[in-house]
């Protein structure tokens, strides 16, 4: 049966949902970023794209190039939890949903014309309700395969439909510059510009042997893309929940003392946002970025009591730290990443005497919790977490 693909994205995804919550940024460059000069853009809206500001660029120089920025900090949280939305949304036409980054989604819609009327027609309905229901609006692409509808949705403006015929795949590929095929980077694109191949269909022409003197194992895969040839099946993604809280710090620190108090108040940050969604995690991740590139990493296990107290959770994730800080060299940034989310479960005590009297911790955290759910986030922290600032 001929496969009929549609590819839904959304451009500028992050800063379009900060647009939504607050339609007041729109009117100036948007950056999503941390606090802090040294810190790496995460998103950024079309003003601060047209001023040649993109993802990945250091705050900093970003600030340079324009002065009308608006920085505001991710939240990657109410992002993920957007985009479960929108998977959701798609997935009343079709059950073959996959969306394997935040605002770029696959549907397969193969075999549904009898339920939803013609192909073109449920691609553009899908579009039409994500802009009624989420103010979003999408460039559509539909083809018979993922590949060609992905370069196919890049073609279009927003809100508009581009369809690919069956058999015009490698007609359609052949005048556009390399870099539209996905997954062909910078080096890959100024190695095939030394040899003169700058459109897809300078490289499709050429055969498979001359590729692999280059390109080796990856030539046929590189030529298939050139050709429109894609096989790969439209799969939903199993729904993986994680908490992560970068950061990059102000300057680069070897002091021990200094950089627990950064973990501790990252640690801080996600018990309280835990409990405030009612998860607990199973597992966490830490990263260490060292100021000469090299990074260290680990994972260990959470017991489910850690996130009733941040104290708790702090000790559980120290002795992981203090195994990673080994070298001498200065630490530019910790990464701290939880994961294996689920909703919380502990069997209550009949008689409250026989509590452990290590919970007056968790008293004094619901007191803390409840101060700030009253009066803000910010208003009271725990001591330790001063030595950062």
């Amino acid at each position: 049966m001929l496969r009929n693909i549609v590819h839904i994205g959304i451009s500028d995804f992050y800063a379009a949902m900060e647009e939504l919550r607050r339609p007041e940024l729109k009117k100036h460059p948007l950056v999503l970023a941390e606090p802090g000069e040294r810190s790496i853009i995460q998103g950024v809206n079309g003003i601060a794209g047209k001023e040649g500001i993109t993802e990945g660029m250091p705050l900093c120089r970003a600030r340079r190039m324009s002065r009308r920025i608006q920085v505001v900090p991710s939240d990657l949280y109410y992002y993920r939890e957007r985009h479960r939305e929108i998977v959701r949304e798609f997935a009343r036409f079709s059950p073959l949903v996959e969306g394997p980054h935040p605002g770029g989604y696959f549907i397969d819609i193969t075999g549904t014309r009898r339920l939803w009327g013609p192909e073109p027609d449920i691609a553009c309905r899908m579009e039409k309700d994500l802009a009624r229901k989420m103010g979003l609006h999408a460039r559509i692409g539909l083809a018979s395969n993922k590949l060609v509808s992905q370069v196919a949705a890049r073609c279009s403006e927003s809100g508009d439909l581009s369809f690919i015929f069956p058999g015009n795949e490698e007609s359609f590929l052949s005048p556009l510059p390399l870099h539209f095929l996905p997954g062909v980077g910078q080096a890959t694109t100024s190695k095939l510009s030394g040899f003169n191949i700058r459109k897809i269909g300078q490289l499709a022409s050429f055969s498979l042997d001359m590729l692999s003197g280059v390109f080796g194992r990856t030539a046929e895969r590189l030529l298939k893309a050139a050709k429109g040839i894609d096989l790969n099946p439209v799969l939903p993604l199993r729904q993986t929940d994680r908490l992560s809280l970068p950061k990059t710090l102000e300057r680069d620190e070897i002091d021990q003392g200094r950089l627990e108090s950064v973990l501790f108040r990252q640690v801080e940050e996600a018990g309280w946002s835990l409990r405030a969604h009612n998860r607990r995690p199973g597992q966490f991740k830490l990263t260490i970025r060292h100021a000469d590139g090299i990074s260290a990493e680990g994972r260990r296990q959470l017991t489910p009591a850690a996130i009733e107290a941040d104290q708790w959770l702090f000790r559980a994730v120290l002795p992981l730290f203090l195994q990673l800080f080994r070298r001498r060299v200065a630490v530019r940034g910790i990464v701290l990443e939880f994961s294996d989310l689920s909703m919380p479960f502990r069997q209550l005590s009949f008689f409250p005497w026989e509590r452990n009297p290590r919970q007056k911790e968790p008293v004094i955290q619901k007191a803390m919790d409840e101060i700030r759910v009253k009066f803000g986030k910010e208003i009271i922290s725990w001591g330790k977490t001063q030595l950062s600032s």
